[in-house]
């Protein structure tokens, strides 16, 4: 479970995956080069984006732009979404040269998010349900109506959806900030089962302490305490399920200094203690 920059390993001539994902999971911070669009099939599910939660319902959609910092929350109850990811360059071929490539571009930036009630939720919809049938049945000549399918979904979204202005100074700005959020995350990643403070991470980033604070609870959607205690039990919760690791040597190793923390923390996080937990995954 990484929490910075996720490499998705897609083919260079075909840049696109569709897979499916339940929510009894936790997904921490992440981001990728890839815009991911999330379509809910069965129950609900809550995501972050930056300092944005949105709570998906049946039928709802998503559009995560690429490098937008996201992550899911674990949800109690059954849930089904689809996710479908694809890069920029599957539209290159046909827009070279043409003033829609930035326009689409744009339209991918940021998270967009329809439900039924939305204008072109049953536009996109029609795109997306197609897309997930397309790719389960792979006949031939699949991949050429895949790509159909995403074009469509561009050319929805230009045609009805406000235009968004975002220039290149803007872009700059922004591939600074994830280099750094980059930074701290692979700092969490390889250090979370030792102390870590506000100075030091804060160093990591290039910060100040008082500015990293407001730096990273604007992208992040929550404070870095939060995020190293939601880190450090989600990698309690792999340590849980796949080791017979007494719950003193789970607390430790996912980074808490006392095992009373580490039950309060998780309890508080997953509405169980640590031992519950454990049994209620064998």
């Amino acid at each position: 479970m990484q929490g910075s920059l996720e490499k998705t390993v897609l083919e260079p001539d075909f840049p696109f995956r569709l897979f499916f994902n339940d929510g009894y999971m936790s997904t921490p911070h992440h981001w990728h080069e890839d815009i991911e669009i999330i379509y809910i099939v069965e129950g609900s599910i809550k995501v972050g984006v930056g300092s944005h939660i949105y709570k998906l319902k049946v039928g709802d959609i998503l559009i995560i732009g690429s490098g937008e910092v996201h992550y899911f929350f674990k949800q109690m109850e059954f849930s089904k979404r689809a996710v479908i990811q694809f890069r920029m360059s599957i539209y290159d071929n046909f827009l070279s040269g043409t003033k829609d490539t930035r326009a689409i571009k744009l339209m991918f930036i940021k998270s967009q998010y329809f439900t039924k009630e939305s204008e072109i939720h049953a536009l996109m919809e029609k795109q997306i349900r197609e897309l997930i049938d397309e790719n389960s049945e792979a006949k031939e000549g699949y991949k050429l109506i895949l790509k159909a399918r995403l074009y469509d979904l561009a050319g929805i979204l230009l045609r009805y959806m406000p235009k968004i202005e975002y220039s290149l100074e803007e872009e700059s700005r922004q591939r600074e900030k994830l280099q750094k959020l980059d930074r701290v995350f692979q700092y969490v990643e390889k250090n979370y089962e030792n102390h870590i403070d506000l100075d030091q991470i804060a160093k990591v980033s290039g910060f100040s302490k008082y500015y990293f604070t407001r730096f990273f609870k604007e992208n992040a959607g929550m404070t870095f305490l939060d995020y190293l205690n939601n880190f450090r039990i989600t990698k309690a919760e792999w340590y849980l399920m796949d080791r017979e690791d007494s719950i003193i040597e789970v607390a430790y190793k996912s980074g808490f200094n006392s095992v009373k923390s580490f039950n309060r923390v998780f309890k508080d996080l997953k509405g169980c203690a640590p031992m519950e937990y454990r049994k209620a995954v064998k």
